[in-house]
Protein backbone atom coordinates (compact mmCIF):
# COMPACT_ATOMS: atom_id res chain seq x y z
CA UNK A 1 0.00 0.00 0.00
CA UNK A 2 1.46 3.17 -0.67
CA UNK A 3 1.42 6.35 1.03
CA UNK A 4 -0.32 8.22 -1.19
CA UNK A 5 -3.95 6.11 0.26
CA UNK A 6 -3.07 7.78 3.96
CA UNK A 7 -5.14 11.51 4.17
CA UNK A 8 -2.77 13.97 5.45
CA UNK A 9 -3.51 15.07 9.21
CA UNK A 10 -5.92 18.28 9.34
CA UNK A 11 -7.03 20.66 12.09
CA UNK A 12 -9.51 23.34 12.52
CA UNK A 13 -9.33 25.95 15.45
CA UNK A 14 -11.60 25.07 18.20
CA UNK A 15 -10.83 27.32 21.23
CA UNK A 16 -8.14 28.94 23.14
CA UNK A 17 -8.06 28.37 26.85
CA UNK A 18 -6.43 30.63 29.59
CA UNK A 19 -5.80 28.85 33.16
CA UNK A 20 -4.69 30.27 36.11
CA UNK A 21 -3.37 27.83 38.88
CA UNK A 22 -1.15 27.31 42.27
CA UNK A 23 0.66 24.87 43.83
CA UNK A 24 -1.37 22.27 45.56
CA UNK A 25 -0.55 18.86 46.85
CA UNK A 26 2.80 17.65 46.80
CA UNK A 27 2.55 13.62 47.12
CA UNK A 28 6.13 13.54 46.91
CA UNK A 29 8.62 11.24 45.09
CA UNK A 30 7.12 8.43 43.54
CA UNK A 31 8.56 5.47 41.03
CA UNK A 32 7.58 7.56 38.26
CA UNK A 33 9.23 10.80 39.63
CA UNK A 34 8.34 13.91 41.49
CA UNK A 35 4.46 13.97 41.76
CA UNK A 36 2.09 17.15 42.56
CA UNK A 37 -1.54 18.44 42.21
CA UNK A 38 -1.85 21.69 40.99
CA UNK A 39 -4.95 23.78 42.34
CA UNK A 40 -6.57 25.36 39.65
CA UNK A 41 -8.37 28.57 40.30
CA UNK A 42 -9.91 29.70 37.24
CA UNK A 43 -9.94 28.98 33.13
CA UNK A 44 -11.71 30.58 30.25
CA UNK A 45 -11.84 29.27 26.57
CA UNK A 46 -12.85 31.12 24.08
CA UNK A 47 -13.46 30.05 20.50
CA UNK A 48 -16.13 29.93 17.29
CA UNK A 49 -17.84 26.98 18.31
CA UNK A 50 -17.43 26.51 21.88
CA UNK A 51 -16.77 29.29 25.18
CA UNK A 52 -17.41 29.34 28.22
CA UNK A 53 -15.34 28.69 32.09
CA UNK A 54 -14.16 26.32 34.22
CA UNK A 55 -16.25 24.64 36.90
CA UNK A 56 -13.92 22.25 38.57
CA UNK A 57 -10.52 20.80 37.77
CA UNK A 58 -7.94 18.39 38.58
CA UNK A 59 -4.19 19.09 37.37
CA UNK A 60 -1.75 16.44 38.65
CA UNK A 61 1.67 16.55 37.54
CA UNK A 62 4.63 14.49 37.51
CA UNK A 63 8.35 15.95 37.22
CA UNK A 64 9.89 13.27 35.19
CA UNK A 65 13.43 12.04 35.91
CA UNK A 66 15.06 13.76 33.27
CA UNK A 67 13.38 16.92 34.26
CA UNK A 68 9.82 16.91 31.74
CA UNK A 69 6.88 16.70 33.14
CA UNK A 70 3.59 14.82 32.47
CA UNK A 71 0.06 16.15 33.01
CA UNK A 72 -2.73 14.22 33.48
CA UNK A 73 -5.99 17.08 33.74
CA UNK A 74 -9.45 16.87 33.85
CA UNK A 75 -11.83 19.37 33.87
CA UNK A 76 -15.20 20.17 34.14
CA UNK A 77 -16.30 23.07 31.89
CA UNK A 78 -19.61 25.17 31.32
CA UNK A 79 -20.04 26.30 27.80
CA UNK A 80 -21.55 30.52 27.33
CA UNK A 81 -24.98 28.69 26.89
CA UNK A 82 -24.88 26.39 30.42
CA UNK A 83 -23.65 23.19 29.02
CA UNK A 84 -20.93 20.83 31.35
CA UNK A 85 -18.66 19.23 29.30
CA UNK A 86 -15.91 17.07 30.58
CA UNK A 87 -12.55 18.00 29.29
CA UNK A 88 -9.27 15.18 29.88
CA UNK A 89 -6.27 15.82 28.19
CA UNK A 90 -2.26 14.06 28.88
CA UNK A 91 0.47 16.22 28.03
CA UNK A 92 4.36 16.76 28.09
CA UNK A 93 5.99 19.44 28.85
CA UNK A 94 10.21 19.29 27.70
CA UNK A 95 13.36 20.94 26.96
CA UNK A 96 16.89 21.71 28.33
CA UNK A 97 17.24 20.92 31.51
CA UNK A 98 18.24 24.47 32.77
CA UNK A 99 15.19 26.10 31.13
CA UNK A 100 12.70 22.90 32.49
CA UNK A 101 15.00 24.20 36.02
CA UNK A 102 13.53 28.18 35.39
CA UNK A 103 10.32 26.72 34.75
CA UNK A 104 10.05 24.72 37.98
CA UNK A 105 11.02 28.18 39.85
CA UNK A 106 7.97 29.90 37.53
CA UNK A 107 10.26 32.13 36.04
CA UNK A 108 8.58 33.50 32.48
CA UNK A 109 10.12 31.36 30.04
CA UNK A 110 9.56 31.79 26.33
CA UNK A 111 7.54 29.42 24.88
CA UNK A 112 10.27 28.48 21.61
CA UNK A 113 12.47 27.43 24.10
CA UNK A 114 10.26 24.19 25.40
CA UNK A 115 7.87 22.04 24.06
CA UNK A 116 4.62 21.88 25.61
CA UNK A 117 1.90 19.52 23.60
CA UNK A 118 -1.39 18.06 24.99
CA UNK A 119 -4.02 14.91 23.78
CA UNK A 120 -7.47 16.23 24.67
CA UNK A 121 -10.73 14.67 24.92
CA UNK A 122 -14.11 15.64 25.27
CA UNK A 123 -17.47 14.18 26.98
CA UNK A 124 -20.91 15.29 26.91
CA UNK A 125 -24.34 14.41 26.75
CA UNK A 126 -26.02 17.71 25.45
CA UNK A 127 -27.05 16.88 21.58
CA UNK A 128 -25.72 20.67 20.96
CA UNK A 129 -22.20 19.52 22.00
CA UNK A 130 -22.25 16.02 20.93
CA UNK A 131 -19.84 16.36 18.47
CA UNK A 132 -17.17 16.92 20.50
CA UNK A 133 -17.45 13.13 21.77
CA UNK A 134 -16.12 11.87 18.72
CA UNK A 135 -13.12 14.24 18.57
CA UNK A 136 -9.61 13.99 19.15
CA UNK A 137 -8.19 17.36 19.92
CA UNK A 138 -4.27 18.38 19.85
CA UNK A 139 -3.18 21.33 21.95
CA UNK A 140 0.07 23.77 21.79
CA UNK A 141 0.43 25.82 24.60
CA UNK A 142 2.65 27.85 26.96
CA UNK A 143 3.66 28.36 30.44
CA UNK A 144 2.26 31.75 32.24
CA UNK A 145 3.65 33.77 35.56
CA UNK A 146 0.62 36.03 36.50
CA UNK A 147 1.47 39.60 38.49
CA UNK A 148 -0.51 37.61 41.52
CA UNK A 149 2.25 35.04 41.73
CA UNK A 150 -0.37 32.44 40.31
CA UNK A 151 0.92 30.35 37.40
CA UNK A 152 -0.76 28.99 34.64
CA UNK A 153 -0.92 28.05 30.73
CA UNK A 154 -2.40 29.41 27.47
CA UNK A 155 -3.21 26.30 25.13
CA UNK A 156 -4.79 26.83 21.35
CA UNK A 157 -7.14 23.56 21.26
CA UNK A 158 -6.94 22.02 17.41
CA UNK A 159 -9.73 19.58 16.56
CA UNK A 160 -8.34 16.81 13.99
CA UNK A 161 -10.30 16.37 10.98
Amino acid sequence: MSDAAVPPLRTEFLTHFTIEAEPGLEVGKTTHGWRRVDRVLNATFQGPRFSGVLIEATDPVVAMRDDSARLDVRMILRTDDGVLVQMTYDGIVAGPKEVMKRIGRRELVDASEYYMRTAVQFECGDPRYRWLNDSLCIATGRLLVFPSGAFGDHYNVYRVL
